[in-house]
């Protein structure tokens, strides 16, 4: 699937935030903060980081596996790769 560029803005956006917060990180550790509050942080990126994938799950599923959908080959490629995805993801 290719993004348009008005697609790929939040992307990026939250791709910016999350790098943002493990700047952070590396400043908290420099700066001798509490693990605690260091701890909160990464926590918080990892959710960034689910929101991200499941973002792009999303639209992978709304748009590349729907318009592999008229296309029975194709269609068997998007969903061995959605299975892939999800295998990968469990593991």
């Amino acid at each position: 699937m290719e993004r348009s560029c008005h697609d790929s803005a939040p992307l990026l956006g939250r791709v910016n935030r999350i790098a943002g917060q493990v700047q952070g990180i590396g400043r908290m550790i420099t700066e001798n903060r509490d693990c605690p509050e260091i701890l909160h942080t990464i926590s918080a990126i990892h959710s960034a980081l689910r929101g991200l994938e499941a973002k792009l799950l999303e639209d992978h599923v709304r748009h590349c596996v729907t318009e592999a959908a008229t296309d029975s080959k194709q269609l068997d490629r998007r969903m061995e790769e959605l299975i892939a995805l999800y295998k990968r993801r469990l593991a």
